[in-house]
């Protein structure tokens, strides 16, 4: 082979990885820009069981109604939660921030004809503090693109291994898996959420689980 064909093809080999990712370029471009709906939801809080309706167009302290249980079976710190739940409703519910926190060179892992799988490491969102941004260091990421489109249809963050922060304290475990679903207005939003961490701290135990699923999308309301 001549030189200057070997030249060539470095300069091709060179230009072929340098190039975007069509498909990840069109996930970066995805808007969540679009109505907002009310939906139904289930959850639990102080690990009383709930499902109920929200409203993100109403004002803080009247978006969230509680279907079930009965305000006789909330305790203290579920009215508290409410509370707190009711404030930051405002309807962001859309599957686009993730795409955020995938690097534009997140590698290919798997294919179909809807879909295309990437592995990558989670980009730090633009605020996250020293602390944040090296434990997201430390997570392995998945997503899971619409071929025809890039919006996101599912999203997973890991710790494979137990990670130090600091010397006082240890995670041991950290898992967050979304699974999304289309809106009538083509926008995916979060319809199952599901969080797990467990450690130790100051030589303390702690362990949180959240699990959270929109089981309903309503009227759009504004």
């Amino acid at each position: 082979m001549s030189r200057f064909a070997i030249l060539s093809a470095v300069s091709l080999s060179l230009m072929s990885t340098a190039m975007a990712d069509p498909l990840l370029e069109m996930m970066g471009d995805m808007s969540d820009e679009g109505p907002l709906y009310a939906y139904e939801t289930q959850f639990a809080w102080d690990g009383i069981p709930a499902t109920a309706r929200v409203d993100p167009s109403q004002p803080a302290g009247e978006r969230i109604k509680i279907l079930t249980p009965t305000e006789s079976d909330w305790s203290d710190t579920f009215r508290e939660e409410l509370e707190t739940r009711d404030a930051s409703a405002e309807g962001d519910i859309w599957c686009t921030e993730f795409g955020q926190m995938v690097p534009m060179d997140a590698k290919i892992t798997a294919e179909s004809d809807t879909t295309v799988t990437y592995a990558f490491t989670p980009v730090p969102e633009p605020d996250a503090d020293r602390n944040e941004q090296k434990m997201m260091k430390q997570l392995d990421g998945t997503v899971i693109l619409d071929r025809t489109d890039g919006a996101v249809l599912a999203f997973r963050m890991h710790l494979p291994k137990p990670y130090k922060p600091a010397m006082v304290a240890k995670i041991n475990a950290f898992e967050m898996d979304v699974a999304c679903a289309r809106a009538p207005d083509g926008r995916t939003f979060i319809e199952d959420f599901k969080f797990d961490i467990s450690g130790s701290a100051m030589m303390q135990s702690f362990e949180e689980s959240v699990s959270r699923q929109i089981t309903k999308l309503l009227e759009p309301v504004g």
